[in-house]
């Protein structure tokens, strides 16, 4: 399905009956099937919404620059479409970015946060090393970046899960390079880690710890910022916990919702 919003169409696809919005929001290079293998335990009790990111997947891919209030706004334009006043939002990496942005900037629409792989800000090195990255891009496009595909994942994972990487590599060079470019400059220049302690959405804050692309530390930034988060840390798991860890992150999102749900504090209802 697609929606036509302020001039930009964006993809998206709902899935589940009934029970409260789950809003589930991809990283950089991926697209809304990245969550495929989690959906399953979450749309037996809830309403669950997946959608491509502008300059994604299949919605449009207007010229840059983003920002993650853009895609924030792109968001709640969405949820607006569909009718939908509140959702507890999922986020991976970019897409933990993108659910910070919109809790911070319309908070009344989140139930709650899961972030997952993601961080609340990027230092000087990192945001030169994205330039790097879109620039190279924009030159060479993106075999660029193809070999960082085994990175996102936990060395032991990638050694015994060949395939699983190569698909993953995949569908990074399917991107288009500009779009890609917009996107990774997006995410090299954001800093809000003292903004977040005026959010009080319960947070789960799910993390690798064998992460190299977005370390640990960033999680734990997050948990001692965030007035109602709680961190799990995934052993013998790098980036790509959703790829990676299937089982676990999804029964962990599950319980997260779950127990909201029976003390009552976070329920949304289907309009």
């Amino acid at each position: 399905m697609e929606a036509l919003l302020d001039g930009v169409r964006i993809a998206y696809k709902t899935l589940g009956t009934g029970g409260s919005w789950v809003v589930l929001t991809h990283g950089l290079g991926e697209d809304m099937e990245y969550w495929s293998q989690i959906v399953e335990p979450l749309e037996r009790e809830h309403r669950l919404l997946l959608w491509d990111v502008r300059g994604a997947g299949r919605s449009d891919k207007p010229p840059g620059p983003y920002t993650p209030s853009l895609f924030a706004t792109d968001l709640v334009r969405l949820l607006d479409h569909l009718q939908v006043p509140r959702a507890h939002m999922v986020g991976h990496s970019a897409g933990g970015v993108i659910c910070q942005r919109l809790a911070l900037d319309h908070p009344a629409r989140v139930a709650s946060l899961c972030l997952i792989s993601t961080s609340s800000e990027v230092g000087e090195k990192a945001k030169r090393a994205w330039e790097k990255l879109a620039q190279a891009v924009e030159t060479s496009g993106l075999s660029a970046v193809g070999g960082s595909a085994e990175r996102a994942f936990a060395p032991a994972f990638a050694e015994v899960n060949p395939e699983v990487v190569k698909q993953a590599r995949a569908r990074m060079l399917a991107n288009d390079p500009r779009a890609y470019a917009a996107c990774a400059r997006a995410m090299s220049d954001y800093n809000w880690t003292r903004e977040l302690g005026r959010l009080q959405a319960p947070t789960l804050i799910l993390q690798g710890a064998e992460d190299r692309l977005t370390p640990p530390a960033g999680s734990w930034i997050l948990k001692r910022n965030l007035p109602r988060a709680r961190l799990m840390i995934i052993p013998r798991a790098g980036h790509n916990l959703p790829l990676e860890q299937p089982a676990v992150v999804g029964s962990a999102i599950a319980a997260f919702l779950g127990g909201l749900e029976l003390a009552g504090g976070a329920s949304v209802a289907n309009p």
